[in-house]
């Protein structure tokens, strides 16, 4: 027997263009030097340990390009250099809109998916080269165009040799493209000249001044969580001759330098083996000084820092509750400056890995840097903390208990270390810096005077006031 016939109409949802998801993100990610921000982390979760933000302001064209590609052979440009190379799930990452192939991935906090593609505030074509691939992206093309991919080898098919270099010399030679691997990762961002429909934003010379002073605000403390990243340059070429000027440079240093970068690889290393839940609780403890030279001004602070990550079984670990498809791992760190007489840069931010914004939500009035791999939220500007409507979410709670119970164990880890050291022969450390490192109860509130109050509690039972006499006994 025949089935009635259906009596509704049907009909589709409405799905958005590619251009107007990237209009979208692009009002979730703001205009500022959270761009740099995001190409950063990107580079450090590609385990480079070099990256240089180059502002070329020549007008440049390729004249013997192909058609399909002329429009992103141009400047101004703003350039993008790591030494790190793409992997094939970054190349396949970079493609995608509303989503990110790291979010499973509890060893890399960088989004290819969302924050990268704020960089459409700037340009409306992406060049990238990696390895031995070079991408085009258009998103105003039709979707089976929009990304062109050639391998380097063949890059003189569709341009010629000298006008690449006439564009890149600066970081491409003419062996790299005829070996066909570009040992790093490369991206090019002509700057957009007029309104489209991607922006409506023109990127003029002064949105870049702009961009690198909102970026170099917080510069200076951007390297203090990373595990491999040890320099930033801001740089800018001015005129035809490629006049450079280096207008921010951030770099590690330490007389033990080797013995720093094999105590972050080891982390990295150990990391990764257990996927971010180690069975033992896995620290790693260094001292380094980050120098900021910024036009004729040059400031160094000599930072002890102390990565922290319980093990599974460990009373300082916490367990998330929420969906066992999101992966969150209780790794956290604690930075404290040592130098009396160092850079007076402020301390108390919170970071995840990279600092947030500098603004009152995000300082702890704590006399140390504070990071853990917080849930933050849509933007990555702010930590979702517990609130009467948020009481439930999984988020929140994830967050308040690592620092109450993970942040506080890695702060008084680190306290005990100074401590120890403060008393052995080699002892470089002066009085007043271990003061200093102790908090202040009555300055900090919520979740922050909790963590202190802790602290104190702990610190209570060992001999914390310095005196000629001072004896220690052992510290665990």
């Amino acid at each position: 027997m025949d089935e009635p016939d259906d009596p509704f109409l049907y009909d589709t949802i409405e799905i958005p263009t590619v251009v107007g998801l990237l209009r979208n993100i692009l009002t979730q990610y703001p205009d500022n030097g959270q761009i740099i921000k995001e190409l950063v982390q990107n580079a450090e979760d590609a385990g480079a340990t070099v990256v240089e933000v180059l502002h070329d302001t020549r007008q440049v064209q390729c004249p013997s390009a192909h058609n399909a590609v002329q429009r992103f052979l141009k400047g101004p440009a703003l350039c993008l250099y790591n030494n790190g190379i793409f992997t094939q799930e970054d190349w396949y990452g970079i493609r995608k809109l509303s989503d990110s192939i790291k979010k499973d991935d509890p060893l890399k906090v960088g989004q290819f998916g969302l924050g990268f593609k704020s960089v459409f505030h700037l340009t409306d074509f992406v060049t990238i080269i990696s390895g031995d691939k070079i991408l085009f992206m258009d998103p105003s093309e039709p979707e089976e165009k929009m990304c062109r991919i050639i391998h380097l080898n063949k890059l003189t098919d569709i341009c010629a040799l000298e006008d690449y270099l006439h564009i890149w010399g600066s970081y491409i030679k003419p062996h790299t493209i005829h070996d066909g691997r570009y040992p790093g990762t490369l991206f090019w961002f002509p700057l957009r000249q007029n309104p489209s429909k991607i922006s409506d934003t023109v990127y003029s010379f002064e949105h870049v001044v702009r961009l690198f002073e909102s970026f170099g605000v917080e510069a200076p403390v951007c390297l203090t969580f990373l595990k491999s990243l040890e320099k930033i340059s801001l740089k800018r070429i001015i005129g035809d001759d490629k006049q450079l000027e280096i207008v921010h440079e951030v770099e590690l240093t330490s007389p033990s330098m080797s013995q720093v970068q094999q105590k972050r690889n080891l982390f990295k290393q150990k990391l990764k083996e257990c996927n971010g839940f180690p069975a033992q609780t896995t620290v790693c403890d260094y001292e380094v000084t980050i120098q900021s030279i910024q036009g004729k001004k040059t400031q160094q602070q000599t930072m002890r820092t102390l990565h922290y990550l319980p093990g599974t079984n460990e009373a300082s670990s916490v367990a998330w509750r929420g969906k066992k498809s999101s992966i969150h791992m209780p790794l956290v760190g604690v930075s404290a400056p040592i130098s009396p007489h160092g850079a007076s840069w402020p301390t108390g931010h919170i970071f995840c890995f990279l600092p947030l914004p500098i603004e009152r939500a995000n300082n702890t009035s704590l006399p140390v840097q504070v990071n853990g791999f917080f849930a933050l939220d849509q933007n990555r500007r702010h930590v979702k903390w517990m609130t009467q409507e948020s009481s439930n979410e999984p988020d929140a709670q994830w967050n308040e208990e690592l620092v109450t119970t993970v942040v506080v164990e890695a702060y008084f880890m680190l306290l005990c270390k100074v401590l120890k050291e403060m008393t052995s022969r080699s002892n470089s450390y002066h009085v007043e810096t271990w003061y200093s490192l102790l908090p202040d109860i009555k300055s900090s509130k919520g979740r922050w005077n909790k963590l202190a109050t802790e602290l104190w509690s702990r610190l209570k039972s060992y001999p914390i006031l310095y005196s000629e006499w001072f004896f220690l006994p052992e510290i665990s």
